[in-house]
């Protein structure tokens, strides 16, 4: 499957990055790539990544002054136009970048899905979710879930990354495996719904011959 990863440009892409967005698409890129996927990450130019990057900033926005940092839901709009754009259409995209991308993923011709990394506790944001109900989501915890019930929640699938630094990079790797299957159940299945929405609908059988008959 080709897969576009959509990650905020706050920061770089890698293991070592301090945001659990940047980490954990780094990490999933990862595992993704182990089963056999076609990983494109649009971020940040200094990004390290498994798979293919797409750059839509020459550096992540924590290193620009105070003033650019604005940018980010901008940038986010970006990486999601390219990723809807490219020449050999991707079979689904996942967006890591909050809910700046909702309108154009509400547009979107391809199987699309967003990871929910906050709280939903606010009541502005609260409405604003309802507002794009149908969008497929995935919970990062359980606590999401409870706190917005009615959106179309696909699965709930925390992350299990490691500290910095902390020694353990190779073991959860091989933890994440799981988030990486967790996460293909879940493509496939946003893919199928897709596909079978598009299929025009055939009558299981015809009254022309029988009325030529009477």
């Amino acid at each position: 499957m080709r897969i576009a990863h959509v990650s905020p440009c706050v920061e770089e892409v890698s293991i070592e990055s301090d945001g659990p967005e940047a980490r954990g698409v780094a990490f999933l890129t990862k595992g993704l790539i182990r089963f056999g996927h076609d990983v494109t990450v649009f971020a940040s130019g200094d990004s390290r990544v498994s798979g293919a990057l797409v750059s839509v900033a020459p550096l992540a926005l924590r290193h620009y002054p105070a003033p650019k940092r604005h940018l980010s839901e901008a940038l986010t709009l970006l990486a999601v136009e390219k990723a809807l754009s490219t020449a050999s259409p991707f079979d689904l995209i996942h967006v890591h970048a909050g809910f700046t991308a909702f309108p154009l993923m509400r547009r979107s011709p391809f199987p699309i899905v967003a990871t929910v990394y906050g709280s939903l506790d606010a009541p502005e944001v609260l409405r604003l979710y309802r507002e794009f109900k149908e969008l497929a989501l995935v919970a990062t915890s359980s606590e999401q879930v409870r706190q917005c019930p009615e959106l179309n929640w696909q699965a709930v699938i925390p992350w299990h990354l490691p500290q910095q630094q902390d020694g353990r990079c190779e073991e959860t790797l091989d933890a994440l495996v799981e988030t990486a299957m967790a996460y293909t159940a879940v493509y496939d299945r946003i893919v199928m719904a897709t596909i079978a929405r598009r299929q025009p609908v055939q009558p299981l059988y015809s009254l022309q011959g029988a009325e030529s008959r009477l």
